[in-house]
């Protein structure tokens, strides 16, 4: 049966994808976080703590981008941007998350805590107005925070949600936690992975067990959507990068249940993206994509792949080596 679909997807895609490949430093640098940024150019958060703002265009030389700021921070996992302001946000011990205006001539530090002490960030999210942002488990719950004047503060979301034993996020791709329609929405892993949901900006949440593996390195790396009601989540365990095995659900009912992937992608899978019909997932050992809401995968390319984001004609594939790879969206 897999074989008869890998037939037809090949003959509906018969040419395969063109990458063009987009270098903007050594290989010693890699960015988990990558931005749409204009229409010309994209914005990377690389390993170093440097912000990189690359042309789209390949012949085109790559020009650095580094906040008028006093304030350093280490390896950006995940940046956002609304009408104010933009946001880089770091994961480790120490909290932090640098918001800057477009205009670069006004930062600040916003350092995070849960019960007094330090938060392991995993992702921020924005929506108009809202925000989002995330963090693993202290003293026994996640650390969740919200804003609602486009992130000119933030404050600890109302309600908390209790962690089961070994449950946290992951800060992979910056693409655990989403705003959808109003809806705060995040995914866990570990020994128990969740969808977890509040339909009321933090104040009361909700969850449903995503049928992962159970491990330490298991679980949902990263979630996308169509709408609030098609929802994929994606990863495995990164230990293991070629096991397909439950790499990937999906739900047709807004997280209310999951389906595992008839045909899974290739391997663990950091991160997963939606656009124009189709779903691309990438990982350790390759890029996949999927037209049937996350039913059926086949791979494109065997390109460590580590975070993506589109434009209105192409995807966008932050890998290792500093280097992006460009293709054009499916149709």
């Amino acid at each position: 049966m897999k074989i008869l679909l890998t037939l037809f997807l090949v003959i509906c895609f018969a040419r395969p994808p063109k990458f063009e490949v987009l270098t903007y430093s050594n290989a010693n640098v890699h960015a988990r976080s990558i931005q749409d940024f204009s229409k010309n150019e994209l914005l990377l958060g690389t390993n170093e703590g440097k912000f990189v703002l690359i042309s789209k265009n390949a012949k085109k030389p790559v020009s650095m981008y580094l906040p008028t700021t006093v304030h350093t921070i280490k390896e950006i996992r995940d940046a956002d941007k609304n009408e104010h302001y933009l946001f880089f946000m770091q994961s480790n011990d120490e909290s932090h998350v640098l918001r800057e205006k477009w205009n670069g001539k006004d930062d600040h530090l916003l350092n995070f805590s849960h019960h007094g002490k330090p938060v392991f960030l995993d992702g921020i999210a924005l929506q108009d107005s809202l925000g989002f942002l995330i963090g693993d488990p202290v003293d026994g719950d996640f650390a969740l925070y919200r804003s609602q004047n486009f992130g000119e503060s933030w404050e600890a979301c109302p309600g908390k949600v209790n962690s089961q034993a070994n449950e946290a996020a992951y800060a992979a791709s910056g693409t655990t936690n989403h705003i959808i329609d109003g809806d705060f929405v995040f995914i866990s892993g570990g020994e128990t992975t969740r969808f977890i949901w509040s339909e009321d900006l933090g104040t009361s949440w909700q969850s449903v067990k995503i049928p992962f593996e159970s491990c330490k390195t298991c679980g949902a790396y990263s979630l996308a959507y169509k709408n609030r009601k098609e929802l994929v989540a994606v990863g495995g365990d990164y230990t293991r990068p070629n096991e397909s095995v439950n790499t990937c659900f999906y739900s047709l009912d807004g997280g209310q249940s999951w389906q595992a992937s008839k045909n899974p992608p290739s391997g663990y899978r950091s991160s997963v993206i939606y656009a124009k019909g189709v779903y691309y997932a990438c990982g350790t050992n390759g890029i996949d994509y999927s037209t049937d809401h996350g039913q059926n995968w086949l791979r494109i390319s065997t390109e460590n792949g580590l975070s993506m984001c589109t434009d209105k004609k192409y995807l966008y594939i932050s890998c290792m080596k500093g280097k992006v790879l460009k293709m054009k969206l499916m149709k």
